[in-house]
C-alpha cells in the first residue's frame, strides 16, 4: 500500500534533480501526496553517481515517488507534461533563475492558463533574478556568501571548514515545501493557484538569523564558532582518549566534577564575560581535563552531577543510538538491486495520520505508461509516438539537459 497521508489526493509534477529539489518532493511524498518524478530519456543528475541502481542522491530523495520519462522538448513530451498539469495540483522545479523555465514553456504564467489552480514552486541557488540568478548552483557556494561558514573557522581565526555536504540543500528543500503546504491552505479558501519562489540563499540566511542580530545589535561579525558556544561557555564538544563529548551549560559545576575548583576563583573565569572573553584558555583546561577519562565515564560523572551531556556520535554510533532506534528514525525500504535499502524516515510525526509501505525510488522511467494510461488515459499509440519523438531527439534533449546544470 502506498504512503496515505494529510496530503493524500494532492498530485505534485516534479521536475527537479541534484539534491535541493528532490528533497522537496521528498517531505510531499512522505505525506502522502503522489509525486510524478518527471526526467529526460537520460535521467536527471543524482542518476549520474557511480552508485548501482541509481546514485546516493536518488536513494535517499526518491522512494514513494513515480517515474516518468518526458523530454519536454519535443512537442509529444510537452504536450504530456501539459495534459499532466491539467490533472494535478502542484507543479515544482529547481531550475536556474525564471529565464530557463520561461525558455522552457513551463513558467507560472504559462501553466496556470492550463489550470489556474495549479501551484508552482522554484527553487533556485540564489533568487529567480539578480546578478546570481544564471549561476550554476552548488549549496556550498550559497552557505559561503550568506556567511554560514565564517562560523565554522576555528576559534579566534582560521581556515572555514566545510559544513556538512547538503545542508543548504536540505535547508532549500525543506523551506520550498512548507511554501507549497501554505500555497494549498491558501488555495482552499481561494480557488486559485499560486507561484512559490525560494533560494538556497536565502534559506541559509533564515538559518542564521540570531548570530545576524549579534551583528545587527553590535555592528560586528560574530567570531568563529570553534568547538565552543560563543555565548554559554564552556558549553560545548571535548576531547576524550576515545572520542568526543557535548556538554551543555554547567558553570560552576563542572569545575568539581573535574575536581578543579580552583577554576571557578579563577577571575579570568568569575563571570559569564570573563569566560566569553577568555574562552580558548578555557576551552585548553577542559580538553586536558577531559583526557583523564574515557567518554562513557565522563557521562556517568557529568549525568550524576545534572550537567546534560551526551556522545559526539559517528555515523555508526548515531545509528545505533538508543534514542535514535525508539524513534525509529532508520527505516528498510525493499529495493530491487540492493535487495533492502536503509534511509532516514520522514521526521514529521502526526499521530494516526500517515500510514502504508514506502516505495523505492523508481527506476528511470519505471511508470511513465502507467501514469500515461491511467492518469492521461493515452492510446498505446500516442505512447509510441511520443517514445519515438524522445529518441529521435536524444542528442539535442542531451544538449538542453546540460544547459540546466
Amino acid at each position: 500500500m502506498a504512503i496515505k497521508g494529510p496530503l493524500s489526493g494532492i498530485r505534485v509534477l516534479d521536475l527537479t534533480h541534484a539534491y535541493a529539489g528532490p528533497m522537496a518532493t521528498l517531505h510531499l511524498a512522505d505525506m502522502g501526496a503522489e509525486v510524478l518524478k518527471i526526467e529526460p530519456p537520460v535521467g536527471e543528475l543524482s542518476r549520474m553517481d557511480f552508485f548501482p541502481g541509481g546514485g546516493l542522491t536518488l536513494a535517499c530523495a526518491g522512494r514513494n515517488k513515480k517515474g516518468l520519462c518526458l523530454d519536454l522538448w519535443t512537442d509529444s513530451g510537452r504536450q504530456a507534461f501539459y495534459d499532466l498539469v491539467k490533472v494535478s495540483d502542484v507543479v515544482v522545479d529547481n531550475y536556474r533563475g525564471a529565464e530557463t523555465t520561461g525558455h522552457m514553456g513551463i513558467d507560472y504564467d504559462t501553466l496556470k492558463r492550463l489550470n489556474p489552480r495549479i501551484i508552482c514552486a522554484s527553487l533556485s541557488g540564489y533568487g529567480a533574478t539578480g546578478p546570481y540568478s544564471n549561476h550554476p548552483s552548488y549549496d556550498a557556494m550559497a552557505m559561503a556568501i550568506s556567511g554560514m561558514t565564517s562560523l565554522t573557522a576555528g576559534y579566534p581565526v582560521g581556515k572555514p571548514l566545510m559544513p556538512n555536504p547538503g545542508t543548504g540543500d536540505c535547508i532549500g528543500g525543506l523551506m520550498t515545501a512548507v511554501g507549497i503546504v501554505a500555497a494549498l491552505h491558501e488555495r482552499e479558501k481561494t480557488g486559485v493557484g499560486r507561484k512559490v519562489q525560494v533560494s538556497i540563499l536565502d534559506s541559509c540566511l533564515a538559518l542564521l538569523q540570531r548570530e545576524f542580530q549579534h551583528y545587527f545589535f553590535f555592528g560586528e561579525s560574530p567570531p568563529g564558532q570553534g568547538s565552543v558556544f560563543l555565548s554559554i561557555p564552556p558549553a560545548g564538544f571535548y576531547r576524550c582518549p576515545d572520542g568526543f563529548i557535548a556538554i551543555g551549560p554547567c558553570w560552576p559545576q563542572i569545575c568539581q566534577v573535574l575536581d578543579k575548583g580552583e577554576m571557578a576563583d579563577d577571575p579570568r573565569f568569575a563571570d559569564l564575560e570573563g569566560r566569553i572573553a577568555h574562552r580558548n584558555e578555557l576551552e585548553d583546561l577542559l580538553d586536558e581535563c577531559f583526557q583523564e577519562a574515557e567518554v562513557a565515564q565522563w557521562l556517568e560523572r557529568l549525568t550524576a552531577a545534572g550537567i546534560d551531556c551526551l556522545r559526539v556520535n559517528t555515523y555508526t554510533q548515531a545509528v545505533e543510538d538508543p534514542q535514535v532506534v525508539h524513534n525509529g528514525t532508520v527505516i528498510s525500504i525493499p529495493h530491487p538491486v540492493h535487495g533492502s535499502l536503509k534511509a532516514m524516515t520522514c521526521p514529521i510525526k502526526i499521530a494516526d495520520a500517515i500510514e502504508g509501505e514506502h516505495s523505492p525510488p523508481p527506476a528511470l522511467g519505471e511508470h511513465t505508461d502507467e501514469v500515461l494510461r491511467k492518469v492521461l488515459g493515452y492510446s498505446d499509440e500516442q505512447i509510441d509516438q511520443l517514445r519515438r519523438e524522445q529518441e529521435a531527439n536524444v542528442e539535442e534533449m542531451q544538449r538542453h539537459v546540460r544547459k540546466q546544470f
